[in-house]
């Protein structure tokens, strides 16, 4: 999200948000419902700031598909006999895809019908209403990403959540992410307004780092295990 946002102002940002869109698919398929929204902004507004060439595009696609190269340790460490806690044989290239499909899952095969919390769309509310318009375009390009990925998985979510899995929380923490983007810039926003409209910047930035401290130490205890 961070490299998204300044990406245009140098090319390290924008060879490093491909590295990172391609790392982030190795960690969870799912995420591919962020990038395909991303990739296709990123390509505009680099053409916008005249910042798309032959060369740039061979350069972001490059670092994309080196963001895959954690996977070439599939089949390796299934021919050592090191693939612990992995999806079956890797050594073929259905194992693979396997792999990479969740197949064992069943993924997005089955229905299930789970609603946003309420505290998510206040967050996503606030988050566009707070927020200064220079930045509306990134706000909207957020917005649209947890929208579809929300829509999406309430939609075609394949786990019951009767019988939890690791997986689920995970499916769900991917829209979490943008939520909670959303919600620092629309806190980031109100605190400059009141240091504007107050003064005492030191004591609403105290307190935004407490409300920010206390609501993570929330999380954490409502998901420790």
């Amino acid at each position: 999200f961070s490299l998204s946002a300044c990406f245009h102002c140098a090319e390290i940002c924008s060879v490093g948000g491909a590295l990172f869109c391609g790392l982030s698919l190795c960690n969870q398929h799912t995420l591919v419902l962020y990038v395909v929204i991303i990739i296709p902004w990123a390509l505009l507004h680099l053409y916008t700031h005249n910042g798309l060439s032959f060369f740039g595009l061979v350069s972001l696609g490059t670092c994309f598909l080196a963001g895959f190269v954690p996977y070439v340790y599939l089949p390796i460490s299934s021919y050592l006999n090191r693939a612990r806690w992995s999806w079956g044989d890797q050594t073929s290239l259905h194992g693979l895809l396997t792999h990479l499909l969740r197949a064992e899952y069943g993924t997005f095969s089955l229905f299930q019908c789970i609603q946003m919390q309420y505290h998510h769309k206040t967050f996503l509310i606030n988050g566009i209403y707070l927020t200064p318009r220079p930045r509306c375009i990134f706000i909207c390009l957020i917005v649209t990403m947890v929208s579809i990925y929300s829509v999406f998985f309430a939609w075609r979510a394949n786990l019951n959540i009767e019988k939890p899995l690791g997986v689920v929380e995970r499916f769900w923490l991917q829209a979490d992410a943008g939520v909670c983007v959303l919600a620092g810039l629309g806190l980031s926003w109100a605190v400059c307004w009141l240091n504007g409209r107050l003064g005492w910047g030191t004591l609403w930035n105290t307190g935004a780092w407490i409300l920010t401290a206390g609501l993570i130490s929330h999380v954490i205890s409502l998901n420790h295990k």
